[in-house]
């Protein structure tokens, strides 16, 4: 008798286990009211900030999130004085989401447990099976899309 793949399950349960790993390490490391997706937010923001604008839309995009989702998210981030939306010149409608100083310093401790994290993911694993696995993370995807 063959073995059914269970390639769904399996990626599920690692997931499971990251996200918990993650999540916990990430909210051990700030003591705010802040939640551990406005955590990823901010610090996707703080890396691409200097190379690009970031726009609600380049966020839904990140996060594989809807508008309505990410509209409810930055609301939240702005009452909670984490980010400021600014029109940009060109279209008053756009507005470019830069964080605050608040948010700045934050970001020093959820960029240190973001990458405990990762460096512990990647323990004992070579760079060489590293691009292999993404290469087939890639093509999972794409099977999906």
């Amino acid at each position: 008798m063959i073995n059914k793949l269970k390639l769904g399950l399996d990626i599920s349960k690692i997931d499971h286990i990251i996200s918990r790993k993650m999540d916990s390490a990430v909210i051990s490391s700030i003591d705010d009211n802040l939640t551990v997706s406005q955590a990823y937010v901010i610090d996707f923001i703080f890396n691409q900030c200097n190379k690009k604008e970031i726009f609600q839309k380049d966020l839904e995009k990140e996060f594989d999130l809807k508008r309505s989702s990410i509209s409810l998210m930055l609301n939240n981030m702005e009452k909670s004085n984490l980010i400021k939306r600014v029109p940009v010149t060109e279209d008053a409608r756009l507005k470019k989401i830069i964080l605050t100083e608040k948010s700045i310093k934050l970001n020093e401790k959820i960029s240190e447990a973001i990458d405990s994290i990762e460096n512990k993911l990647s323990e004992n694993i070579t760079l060489e099976e590293i691009e292999i696995f993404q290469r087939v993370l890639s093509k999972i995807r794409n099977n999906l899309e």
